[in-house]
């Protein structure tokens, strides 16, 4: 089977062909016992058929345990097909503003609840693997408000602001107040990093660009918010004042505006509404797509099923028992 693949491929794949390219993408050396990483495992091979549908089932020489390719991945423990999966997997991966729970579960035939479950997933592998590879070179950085606009703040009457005044209205909040704030660096030409953060300040900015950038091959670029004031005291930074002017010779912000964008395109267009905490896996998605963006959507696909390990526990209530035929 050919490690490249488009979306009509994908589409014509039994679940036996999909568990065939998984063992392929996540052990290219043979398989590997999840549990002590042995390798050259024992295998059991099904003689007749049950609800299982797996034929092939690996036994460790060490610790003795069970398991398949789907084990401590995204898709351990799901009813639903691998075709079905690897088909949602290439649509999310392809579509640049993504794609809604809604549209899988009409286009693939699975209820709603299982479509917004088999995203959140999805978007668990899309998360950064690469944490510990700072942004280098000239960096912008920006920060962007997600969320409604709060109601009325701008026709206040005449009559109301002198209520306000006198203490017997309660005084509106200012619109950004009630949104989430994000927090993003770009490197140009190269990758993306986002944070969903609480409130914009010069102690959150130190926090995040320490974490993300290298302050000693890096060059900062970013507006006149007082969050960045202090900055200048770690690493070069350049300031680009938007009410005098967007571009003064290389001092810019238009690569990271140009990915808010695309962020907030995809999720007032396509999502409508995304729950704040909700809002870093949506995130990852975004980041993905974008740091992935020089290469072709089969390459993209591929890559990401080389890093479906991890399971998502958050929506779990209860401890999950061990499914060694998963």
């Amino acid at each position: 089977m050919s490690t490249k693949v488009n979306f009509q491929s994908v589409l014509r794949w039994s679940d036996e062909q999909c568990r065939e390219y998984l063992e392929k993408m996540r052990w290219p050396d043979g398989p590997h016992c999840p549990n002590c990483n042995t390798n050259h495992p024992y295998i059991i091979t099904r003689k007749s058929e049950t609800k299982n549908k797996v034929k092939n089932i690996y036994r460790c020489r060490e610790c003795k345990k069970q398991y398949t390719a789907t084990i401590g991945t995204i898709f351990e423990a799901s009813h639903i097909p691998l075709s079905t999966w690897f088909a949602a997997i290439y649509l999310m991966c392809a579509s640049k503003k993504g794609i809604s729970a809604h549209q899988i579960h009409r286009q693939l035939d699975i209820t709603y609840k299982s479509a917004w479950f088999m995203c959140h997933r999805i978007r668990e592998a899309m998360r950064d693997k690469d944490t510990f590879s700072p942004l280098t070179g000239t960096v912008e950085a920006d920060e962007t408000y997600i969320g409604g606009k709060a109601r009325g703040h701008w026709t206040l009457k005449e009559r109301e602001r002198d209520e306000i005044k006198m203490g017997l209205r309660q005084k509106h909040r200012h619109p950004r107040m009630d949104k989430a704030v994000v927090f993003g660096m770009l490197e140009r030409g190269g990758r993306v990093k986002t944070k969903h953060i609480k409130e914009m300040n010069s102690a959150t900015a130190k926090q995040v660009l320490s974490d993300n950038i290298d302050f000693e091959k890096s060059r900062l670029i970013t507006d006149a918010h007082k969050g960045y004031n202090q900055i200048k005291n770690y690493l070069p930074h350049d300031v680009i004042k938007h009410e005098e002017t967007y571009v003064r010779g290389d001092i810019h912000t238009q690569g990271i505006e140009n990915y808010w964008s695309i962020l907030k395109r995809g999720l007032y267009g396509v999502f409508h509404h995304v729950d704040a905490k909700y809002l870093s896996n949506y995130l990852n998605e975004f980041e993905y797509r974008f740091n992935h963006r020089k290469i072709p959507d089969e390459e993209r696909f591929e890559a990401l099923m080389c890093q479906t390990q991890g399971r998502l526990h958050w929506y779990c209530q209860s401890p999950q028992p061990e499914n060694p035929h998963a």
